[in-house]
């Protein structure tokens, strides 16, 4: 979405308010967006200083990192940063800056980056999810398969008949 900051430039307004759906269309690294993001905000111009708030509530379907199961989850990110038109930085770290060309702001691209930043490192089916059997690839949250239990390293072979002549 491409917002119309002149309202803001020409004092005819201290605040514009955001309220609107962002539809992320691509699966992003494994996670699919069932429905479009909702975007609620407002960008507000404080004696020069114009910031962007907003808040981002979404709901996204993937899978569990342990065992495969498909996981439906909901994540809020909050996002809040500067905004500053093009050109009128100096000295300043532009990356800190959302940057209005022409009075207009592009909001996809950096709500779609600050929710991907802050999809949590692992998705779980469950807190306890056992996972799969990394011999038969069995879930193990049905219950536990036939596979040996301990499994020695074939690194370690030569340590484990050494002992076993030992004690004969």
């Amino acid at each position: 979405m491409k917002l119309d900051l002149s309202p803001l430039h020409s004092g005819e307004t201290d605040e514009i308010a955001l309220d609107y759906p962002l539809t992320i269309r691509d699966e992003i690294n494994g996670v699919t967006f069932p429905n479009p993001v909702r975007v609620l905000g407002t960008v507000s111009d404080k004696a020069g200083y114009i910031a962007l708030n907003a808040a981002l509530t979404l709901s996204y379907k993937t899978v569990c990192d342990r065992c495969l199961r498909p996981v439906s989850a909901h994540l809020n990110v909050d996002f809040s940063r500067p905004v500053a038109l093009a050109g009128s930085l100096q000295n300043e770290d532009e990356d800190e800056y959302l940057i209005a060309k022409d009075r207009t702001l592009e909001l996809d691209e950096p709500f779609i980056e600050e929710i991907i930043l802050n999809f949590p490192a692992k998705h779980l089916c469950r807190e306890d999810c056992k996972g799969l059997c990394p011999k038969c690839g069995k879930d193990l949250n049905d219950g536990s398969c036939a596979c040996e239990g301990k499994e020695i390293d074939p690194r370690m072979l030569q340590f484990k008949k050494l002992l076993e002549k030992k004690k004969q």
